[in-house]
């Protein structure tokens, strides 16, 4: 098994070997690099929050790029709209990236808004960009773009997102954590754009302040962490709250209950999330923490939106007689939201969007407190919920809550509705937007990019490193199959030398990579018709 120690070491080596190509003029050879080096470290694997080493290197590469000559600076004028370009990595249905994005755009209705997506050929045979986001971005006057260039050329992805940057007044950086194309095209030419970066995945290792003039995070955090961890300018920081597109619901709680199959004196809990969030090696689980109490409560019914049905969630129900129910995935969850009294919070993994839906619906929250407080990164935190939702401090003290959410039908309402009213007063309507144009003003008085306090990566294998990689070892990861992406796009010499090398320091070999030109070729394409045709039968 590999130590935390070991793969922080294999990270090193990355680097190094990208710095070599770099210099030796072989951009491209250390661009993939670097994007291995990125993803390897992506979500929790090596020690590390943040890495300035790569970011150097990065920025390094992205000013070797060839930038098309501006004629003027842009400066922005009180009466102009701004011209803002939110870039995404992905544009999805699910997960609450592109919702932040296309909330935002509709919430500020005085700025022209646009949209750019680096990435969406890796995601484009399992998610259809949301009809809602373009949208959005047209009916302010912006544009909604994929970039033409192939993910396989993130050189030629950087120029082109170059380009589309220098027209703007303001770039907003919501990107998956490994994308490095946003760097390297801030590097250079975009020396009048300002750059927020949207700190959205606050539990992972992320690159991207090197090109910021500031860091806008969605909750809370430690400074000591943010300071030592992320290396930080503690004075390049911001707090936004998620904005939620709340509006009233055309039906009554009961009504929704009744829609569901659920009588009206039903007390329905609901939770939302992934279902590695629910996942707790070594420690309490969240099934631990609810299942006794259903099995002793008959008029508590849970739906669980996101958990697989079977194993340990097929057992749960079996000890509830059947009110645990796991619904696996689904995007819509209006009506859900809508019939739930209470909401539970997944354990021990928080997921703050789901929570603040739930709770502008009126449910009433209930959450835990991580047991080892160097992992409260990973609880519940967002701006309104510190102080409105029920928080436990332990299993005893969970399930004592829990029950009385479930009997006392007026402390849950009470509860339910000061938590709606203190959410949607920070997270909708002019509260939230008076929030958004405090930050413009105060990234307009920025001329300095970059929030990083030093160069040099900071190693650690603390109890949250440890955590962090148990609860994310169970998610597929394949190296091999990162490496053969990323380098088997390199000339030939190339990939043959380096995927050799790359085995030497501990990685599984890519023996596509080995194979000489056109066999590899060929293989590559029988296997994508291979995977064509298994998707097409699962469809039918």
């Amino acid at each position: 098994m590999t130590t935390l120690s070991d793969a922080y070491s294999r990270h090193c080596h990355l680097l190094t070997l990208a710095e070599e190509y770099f210099a030796t003029g072989d951009y491209a050879a250390a661009v993939r690099l670097a994007q291995v080096a990125a993803r390897y470290a992506f979500p929790a694997n090596t020690g590390l929050f943040a890495s300035p080493r790569l970011e150097r290197l990065l920025l390094g590469i992205g000013k070797q790029l060839p930038t098309a000559s501006v004629c003027d600076a842009r400066y922005h004028h009180s009466n102009d709209p701004r011209n803002i370009l939110h870039v995404l990595s992905f544009a999805r249905p699910v997960g609450g990236d592109s919702r932040f994005v296309w909330r935002w755009i509709q919430e500020d209705r005085n700025s022209r808004h646009s949209v750019a997506v680096t990435t969406q050929a890796d995601v484009k045979e399992i998610y259809d960009v949301p009809v809602d986001l373009i949208q959005a971005a047209e009916n302010s006057g912006g544009f909604f773009r994929i970039l033409s260039a192939p993910t396989t050329k993130p050189l030629e992805q950087a120029r082109e997102l170059r380009e589309l940057c220098q027209t703007m007044d303001l770039v907003v950086l919501h990107l998956f954590p490994w994308d490095i194309i946003p760097i390297l095209a801030l590097a250079a030419g975009c020396d009048s754009v300002k750059t927020i970066f949207i700190n959205h995945s606050d539990h992972t290792f992320w690159v991207g302040a090197s090109v910021a003039h500031i860091v806008v995070h969605l909750r809370r955090q430690s400074p000591h962490f943010l300071r030592n961890r992320r290396g930080l300018h503690p004075d390049k920081l911001s707090i936004l709250p998620i904005p939620l597109d709340y509006s009233p619901p055309t039906v009554t709680r009961v009504e929704a209950k009744r829609t569901l199959g659920f009588a009206s004196d039903t007390v329905l809990l609901l939770t939302i999330a992934s279902p590695f969030k629910y996942e707790a090696p070594g420690q309490i689980a969240f099934l631990d923490l609810v299942t006794p109490v259903l099995a002793k409560l008959p008029q508590a019914i849970l739906i669980a939106v996101g958990p697989d049905p079977n194993r340990v969630w097929r057992s749960a129900s079996i000890q509830t007689d059947g009110r645990i129910i796991s619904l696996g995935t689904q995007w819509d969850n209006s009506l859900l939201y809508t019939a739930a009294d209470v909401y539970l919070d997944s354990v021990p993994f928080s997921s703050i969007t789901s929570l603040l839906e739930a709770g502008s619906h009126g449910a009433a929250l209930l959450g835990c407190y991580p047991s080892n407080c160097e992992l409260e990164l990973l609880g519940p935190g967002a701006p309104g919920l510190d102080t409105v939702m029920e928080m436990a401090s332990d299993l005893e003290s969970y399930q004592n809550l829990l029950s009385r959410l479930i009997n006392d039908a007026e402390f849950r309402q009470q509860r339910g509705q000061i938590v709606k009213a203190k959410i949607l007063s920070l997270h909708t309507g002019s509260n939230w937007i008076n929030v958004v144009r405090d930050i413009y003003m105060s990234i307009d008085r920025r001329n300095d990019r970059g929030c990083l306090l030093g160069n040099i990566d900071i190693f650690s294998a603390s109890s949250l490193d440890l955590a962090l990689v148990e609860l994310y070892s169970r998610q597929p990861r394949s190296f091999r199959r990162l490496i053969t992406k990323c380098i088997g796009t390199l000339p030939y010499r190339s990939r043959l030398t380096i995927t050799w090398r790359l085995h030497r320091i501990g990685f599984d070999l890519s023996f596509l990579n080995l194979l000489p030109p056109p066999t590899d070729a060929i293989i590559f394409r029988v296997g994508r018709w291979v995977k064509s045709i298994g998707r097409w039968m699962l469809r039918i």
